[in-house]
């Protein structure tokens, strides 16, 4: 039962702490950890100017701190863990491409990521996956 557990991170609270609760319950099922970053490869254009890649690898570069932080955390814990970063759109990235990719069979995500601040119940990533992934998917509030 869930060998393989995907924790998509963004660097917010909510997301540490679904690595929080992965990380459990990896130790008690002998599970794998794959704690995912996604950036979204969208053109952003902001009063008339035009950002792409810079976007991107500031987005990788900010994803590397945390994701290294994270596999620390979990190595401590005595998982086994991988990363990935990917560019794409996160919401089906986490839910659809990385499941089948991954062949995880539970997504652990945290209740709003780090634009969720003004979202009372859920965000709009974890309420996607919720209602899309491909795998069983535990929401950490």
């Amino acid at each position: 039962m869930y060998e393989r557990i995907l924790v998509p991170m963004d660097g917010s609270k909510n997301a540490h702490k679904a690595l929080v609760e992965a990380t459990k319950l990896a130790q008690k099922l002998g599970s794998k950890l794959f704690i995912v970053s996604v950036a979204s490869d969208q053109t952003y254009a902001h009063y008339g100017a035009e950002f792409g890649s810079e976007i991107v690898t500031h987005f990788k570069e900010a994803a590397s701190k945390f994701l290294d932080t994270a596999v620390e955390e979990v190595k401590q814990a005595g998982v086994p863990v991988e990363t990935r970063f990917k560019t794409g759109l996160p919401k089906p990235t986490i839910a659809v491409t990385l499941p089948e990719e991954l062949n995880t069979d539970l997504t652990v995500i945290g209740r709003s990521g780090s634009h969720g601040l003004g979202r009372a119940i859920m965000g709009s990533t974890t309420s996607y996956v919720v209602h899309n992934s491909k795998s069983s998917v535990l929401v950490v509030n």
